[in-house]
């Protein structure tokens, strides 16, 4: 909740919108309205519904016993990695797919990885979310269906020897984003 309250304060900023026009179209008091911007767990979740509508933002909330991000979610994963440098992502994108696959949570894949994580991995997240919603049966979510198409053809590997053969394993998920991957990127021992 705090995450989107977060988000919502931010855009409230970037807009340049004041309480007083925030309250006038929602209908929501002002003492409401500073609660959020200020992340005070005093909103309702009919308020937030207002203020997401106001805001132009598309909000889905699942209720579930655990409560928080997840430890292995698409956007702890993009956080861990810009935490740890580029090349962990090796380590990071593995640990969430061993996670997705043994778990099964859509909220894992719920939200997109933040815009300022390097293009080439928040297409490489993509591409892998929506590889193993298809491989498992799981509704893929919107952010991922849609292209993240690299201008440059990315392969992971990084070996030359094997471009050839990425260019011909690659899964559909991948290509359609410019990445070439083998076939068995995504297998674990």
């Amino acid at each position: 909740m705090n995450q989107l309250m977060g988000s919502i304060g931010a855009l409230v900023k970037e807009r340049g919108l004041s309480e007083r026009a925030i309250t006038e179209f929602t209908g929501l008091a002002r003492g409401t309205v500073r609660s959020v911007l200020r992340l005070e767990d005093k909103i309702t979740l009919k308020s937030l519904f207002k203020l997401t509508k106001y805001l132009g933002l598309d909000v889905t909330v699942l209720v579930g016993s655990n409560s928080g991000l997840p430890e292995f979610s698409v956007v702890a994963t993009a956080i861990k990695i810009d935490r740890d440098g580029f090349e962990s992502w090796k380590i990071h994108l593995m640990d969430f797919v061993d996670e997705f696959r043994r778990s099964l949570d859509p909220r894992l894949v719920l939200l997109p990885p933040p815009k300022s994580m390097d293009p080439r991995l928040a297409a490489l997240v993509a591409a892998t979310v929506l590889y193993l919603c298809q491989e498992t049966g799981v509704s893929s979510p919107e952010w991922a269906q849609k292209r993240h198409f690299l201008d440059v053809p990315w392969f992971p590997s990084g070996m030359q020897s094997l471009k050839a053969m990425a260019i011909l394993e690659s899964p559909l998920a991948f290509r359609r984003n410019n990445i070439f991957v083998h076939e068995n990127f995504l297998a674990r021992a």
